[in-house]
């Protein structure tokens, strides 16, 4: 049975990372984030993307750390 992961909104995810929401798509069209899960009409107008905790966790996880030369 899969785990069920907690669906954040872009706001919740920019401000967990404390980045802007431009980043986040722009992290996302240049395949260096997750894909959101996107809500409803995939059309633009009536669709809201939503992040998986767990896909943003892991992503967090893979990370460098420390002071990168």
């Amino acid at each position: 049975m899969k785990s069920r992961s907690k669906l954040l909104k872009v706001g919740e995810v920019s401000e967990w990372l404390n980045v802007s929401r431009s980043t986040i798509y722009k992290w996302v069209n240049e395949g260096e984030f997750p894909e959101p899960v996107v809500l409803g009409q995939d059309d633009g107008k009536r669709s809201a993307s939503r992040w998986k905790e767990d896909e943003v966790v892991d992503w967090l996880e893979s990370r460098p750390r420390g002071v990168q030369e």
